[in-house]
């Protein structure tokens, strides 16, 4: 196929196959994380059914988590971070980049790997569940301290 666009998301146990989506959420990739990442709170998203492309991926810090495993954020735990009374805002919470394709979750012991992006351009609506916290939280993505090489620049 010319031009396919194939989901770098996985689920296991997931029976369907996508390719390609309506919305554009990355204008430009430039750098990604090597390899997939083991996604380790997806029963967080089972009523979702859906993990967001462009969500906010942290470190897994549970004891004995593998370097391989991450966390995606919910969007309202970024909320809470830029809005609360934390000095420090957006860079308290170890971003280390953002989901690349959605990834469909069917159960809560859905088994999902993501690809992780750090450098590239994401446009702006697509952080968050409603216009008004995707507008706050593209603003503190845009002064968000870059580190560790990630460089994540919020387009309109």
């Amino acid at each position: 196929m010319k031009n396919a666009v194939f989901q770098t998301g996985n689920t296991f146990e997931s029976q369907s196959f996508g390719a390609g989506h309506a919305r554009k959420v990355w204008r430009r990739i430039e750098e990604q994380l090597p390899g997939g990442f083991l996604i380790k709170n997806v029963s967080d998203f089972a009523t979702a059914g859906l993990i967001r492309s462009g969500m906010a991926i942290v470190k897994n810090s549970a004891s004995g988590a593998d370097e391989k495993d991450i966390k995606v954020l919910p969007w309202a735990t970024i909320k809470t971070a830029i809005t609360g009374d934390s000095p420090a805002g957006i860079d308290s919470l170890g971003i280390i980049g953002f989901l690349q394709e959605d990834v469909p979750v069917t159960s809560a012991s859905t088994v999902a790997t993501g690809n992780v992006i750090v450098k590239g351009e994401i446009y702006g609506y697509m952080l968050g569940d409603t216009q008004a916290d995707a507008t706050a939280i593209a603003a503190a993505v845009k002064g968000m301290t870059q580190k560790n090489g990630l460089n994540i620049r919020v387009v309109d």
